[in-house]
């Protein structure tokens, strides 16, 4: 019976050790189920990848941009409008002041002629006398539209100056509201490059594989990105990470770069094709 009783609670540690060893396994497995597929997502979706501090993602920045942009051209379309029909109504002043001129001119000569004759009767004639007050009550209208059409031609000048400045204010506003939305879809797009050659490169491995290989991708990378958004943003093809397929013949197409040469993992297996910088369009890029 002793040795019976011995041999009971052995067997239930022996179960309990069986039970607990195969619960972390189906914990860790649990575990990595999900790390993994969301690892995955983070580095397939760079938008994921940025800083969880940051007020916005990459999309709803590039929106926020977009908007802010086309708010602006709304502006500018809006001023250049309302800055042409300034210019129709300050030449339709212009020539107002003009015929209001000519008229004011001509009234002025007539008078001198009215003056005259009546000077040739000594100023006796009542039908002059009332002819010449009539052509000066005129003449004075005349001047009183004259001055009015000036004024008016004046105003309409200060206010085409004061939208010329606002058009002008508008446009520097849109070019770089323009600039930044581009700038931001070229960031996303080198994010979403990078992320992807991670995918493509640094396929498997051990953690300590993976950083390394992530160490120097990121350092072969580093003197590419200017070149890499200058494309994007002069609208050419956007650069395109290439696996050899030929390694008997490793030899580069133009206007690529080969990926870290000094790296096992990059070494004549992977290169950049960038676009043509030749091109008119492709326009200098600070990194």
């Amino acid at each position: 019976m002793d040795d019976g009783q011995e041999e009971q609670p052995s067997q239930v540690a022996g179960c309990l050790v069986k039970l607990i060893s195969h619960g972390v396994v189906l914990m860790a497995g649990v575990m990595l189920g999900y790390i993994i597929p969301v690892l995955y997502e983070q580095l397939q979706n760079p938008e994921i990848m940025a800083s969880p501090e940051a007020e916005f993602s990459r999309a709803e920045l590039i929106a926020k941009l977009e908007a802010q942009e086309k708010a602006y051209q709304d502006l500018l379309n809006s001023t250049s409008k309302l800055d042409t029909e300034q210019k129709e109504q300050i030449a339709s002043a212009s020539g107002k002041v003009v015929d209001l001129e000519g008229k004011v001119a001509a009234k002025q000569k007539e008078m001198e002629v009215i003056q005259a004759k009546l000077k040739k009767t000594e100023g006796k004639s009542a039908s002059r006398k009332k002819e010449l007050e009539t052509a000066q009550a005129e003449l004075d209208a005349l001047r009183t539209q004259l001055a009015e059409a000036v004024a008016e031609k004046d105003r309409l000048t200060v206010e085409l100056n004061i939208s010329r400045e606002e058009t002008t204010v508008a446009r520097q506003e849109t070019t770089v509201a323009r600039q930044e939305t581009d700038t931001a879809r070229a960031d996303e797009a080198w994010a979403k490059f990078r992320s992807d050659a991670f995918v493509r490169i640094c396929k498997k491995g051990t953690a300590n594989k993976l950083d390394r290989c992530r160490e120097e991708l990121d350092a072969s990378l580093s003197g590419k990105s200017a070149r890499f958004k200058q494309c994007v943003l002069s609208k050419q093809a956007a650069p395109r990470l290439i696996e050899i397929e030929n390694k008997r013949d490793p030899s580069l197409p133009r206007n690529s770069e080969w990926m870290g040469q000094d790296s096992d993992f990059m070494k004549d297996k992977f290169y950049v094709t960038f676009c043509d910088p030749s091109l008119p369009e492709a326009g200098g890029l600070d990194d």
